[in-house]
């Protein structure tokens, strides 16, 4: 089956009760009605006999007599496994075999039809553009490549990004050479790794094995410099000579400098001169950034900048190398950080402006571990305290004891009279609690102070339990929700399942009448969209604009009337936000807790009306 054919049967299952005419489902698929009748011939040929049924002036349903929902999904979804292998093996092989396919060579080899060949093809041209690979089916030649060969090579370690199936591409590329010479290989790169006393691991000893593999396969890598540091082009050169006298290849220097290279990322020897100024000063500016957008002091933690500086070093060369690193954990990294990775997706892109620096959603997601540790750290550190008292010993220990208790991260670090606290040093300390109102002007410096009673009320702790959470997590304040306007777009329905324009043309014609946004706010939600999907897993999509242009905090809810194809995914809920930035801390809220919305909360969602889909997110908000 080609894609289209089973986007027909997802469609189906969603309205396994009731029939949908030929017409709407020809519009939801973007095609005639004569396409749809011989898909489904197709599907009962290829897939399951008799799986829909058809009646005249009532449309196509599925067979739901023959087959359960749950058989029909089941099989489904194994004919989705084996269709995706297939697409990976066959963008494999065009991409590392030295040969030009013809649409009829494939066919006969994998068993397929020409269309669903050209589908496979189709999907791979569109995919490979963003590695600057340019594929074209030209009559009597074949499927041409216009690429380079370390294009070629991102695109090859990239290439489970074709699927949503947890594919190791790996695997495939160490069956390029025999068992015998990849086991050799490794034995080889390692014992030169160690007689260097380099600090090494399996996994990175793999890495390198698998780089190489390419660099052969490969052969001619392009004509520059790619080596780096001495000793790597050093340890590459004995590791190439080890190879070509054990195992009779004839690999040249050009091979030893390529590899180089790779031995000097992963082990951090390189020297980037005068660039590591520019770097610096990059990551400085992006901290910055960061911390105007979410509100969180990044620029105080020295251990992000340490980290930062160490990452993006590498992160660096890559570039100027043109080598792509890809990330198995991006999409999972959007779905659980979906605030952090856009808000940081966002400060890079304006950065980009004037350093030309571009960075893939694989490298992006790496850098949003760094910002999420940031936070995490905070969250975990202790929340300094100092107790001031009038009344003495016995009741400054007593209290000092019942705000322990409170939360484990409080650290009392001192009691006090209260006639002292004038001569008091507070620095590093978050919080002095104080039994008596007193003039803080003659502080050196001046905590937060919170007045409690002697005898510290429910209600004093209370107070004491709000900062602690503030202080925990600065990114979820409580805000006013009241102050977010919240729109409900029941049963939306899109001409073609693959266009999602008229939702942003929708939220525009709202946001406009609400007067809530500046000319350009949509267009910029737009060019955010192209550049980078807003799907966050889980049939969930957080499209969103420049925050510089929205004059009032705004969201949008859309419930279509059956799941939209998002990008190549299935989605249920669109969450379109038009947030200010003095509502970062709320926006922030929202986004967390839209992100950590299990499926079956997005399915009980669905099934609500506007008003109770409205009280059920402002409660969830609220928690």
């Amino acid at each position: 089956m080609i894609d289209r054919q089973i986007k027909l049967i997802k469609l189906l299952l969603n309205y396994t009760d009731t029939y949908i005419s030929g017409h709407d489902i020809a519009e939801q698929l973007n095609v005639s009605n004569r396409t749809i009748r011989n898909d489904i011939k197709t599907i009962h040929t290829t897939f399951l006999n008799e799986l829909i049924l058809s009646v005249q002036s009532k449309g196509y349903m599925l067979n739901t007599c023959l087959y359960t929902p749950d058989e029909i999904q089941s099989a489904l979804e194994s004919v989705i496994v084996k269709e995706n292998k297939l697409l990976i093996t066959i963008a494999y092989r065009l991409f590392m075999e030295k040969h030009t396919f013809t649409i009829k060579e494939l066919s006969s080899t994998y068993h397929l039809t020409k269309s669903k060949v050209i589908d496979y093809v189709t999907r791979i041209q569109t995919w490979a553009i963003k590695f600057d690979i340019y594929l074209s089916i030209k009559k009597k030649q074949g499927i041409m490549i216009d690429a380079s060969t370390t294009s070629i090579s991102n695109a090859v370690l990239h290439i489970n990004q074709l699927t949503d199936d947890d594919f190791k591409v790996e695997n495939l590329i160490l069956q390029e050479l025999p068992q015998a010479h990849t086991r050799k290989i490794k034995q080889i790169i390692s014992k030169h790794i160690d007689n260097h006393q380099l600090s090494t691991s399996e996994n990175k000893i793999q890495q390198l094995l698998v780089h190489l593999i390419l660099i052969i396969k490969h052969s001619q890598p392009e004509e520059e410099d790619w080596s780096t540091d001495t000793e790597s082009l050093t340890i590459a050169k004995k590791c190439i000579k080890d190879i070509n006298e054990t195992l009779g290849y004839q690999l040249n220097n050009k091979i030893s400098e390529c590899f180089s290279f790779f031995i000097s990322y992963h082990f951090n020897k390189f020297d980037l001169g005068i660039q590591q100024l520019f770097i610096q000063s990059y990551i400085n500016r992006l901290i910055e950034l960061m911390e105007q957008h979410i509100g969180f002091p990044f620029s105080q933690d020295t251990i992000l900048k340490d980290n930062m500086n160490v990452h993006f070093s590498r992160t660096y060369l890559r570039l100027m190398r043109h080598v792509y690193l890809n990330n198995p954990l991006t999409s999972q990294i959007k779905r659980l950080y979906p605030f952090v990775f856009n808000t940081l997706y966002d400060s890079i892109r304006q950065l980009s402006q004037d350093t030309n620096i571009q960075l893939s959603e694989d490298e992006i997601a790496f850098l949003t571990i760094h910002f999420q540790s940031s936070i995490e750290r905070h969250k975990s550190s202790h929340i300094h305290v100092v107790i001031a008292c009038y009344y003495g010993l016995g009741i400054s220990t007593l209290l000092a004891e019942k705000i322990k208790q409170l939360n484990h991260a409080i650290q009392i670090v001192d009691t006090l009279k209260l006639e002292d606290i004038n001569n008091y040093h507070f620095e590093g300390i978050d919080l002095l609690i104080t039994t008596h109102d007193f003039d803080t002007s003659q502080l050196l410096q001046i905590p937060k102070v919170i007045q409690v009673s002697p005898l510290f009320s429910d209600e004093d702790a209370k107070k004491i339990e709000f900062f602690v959470k503030a202080m925990q997590n600065p990114l979820s304040k409580d805000d006013i929700l009241s102050k977010i306007q919240l729109s409900v777009e029941s049963n939306f329905k899109l001409n073609h399942s693959n266009h999602i324009l008229p939702i942003f043309e929708k939220s525009k014609e709202i946001l406009d009448y609400h007067h809530a946004t500046l000319d350009g706010y949509i267009e910029s939600a737009i060019d955010r969209e192209k550049q980078s999907s807003t799907y966050i897993g889980k049939g969930i999509a957080l499209p969103h604009g420049n925050p510089e242009k929205v004059l009032k905090s705004h969201m949008i809810i859309f419930k279509p009337s059956q799941p939209i194809t998002w990008k190549q995914h299935e989605v249920k809920l669109v969450f379109f936000l038009a947030m200010s930035k003095k509502d970062l801390n709320i926006n922030r809220k929202i986004i967390q807790t839209i992100a950590q919305l299990e499926e079956d909360d997005i399915h009980q969602l669905c099934l609500l009306d506007d008003l109770q889909l409205k009280n059920t997110l402002y409660a969830r908000f609220k928690e």
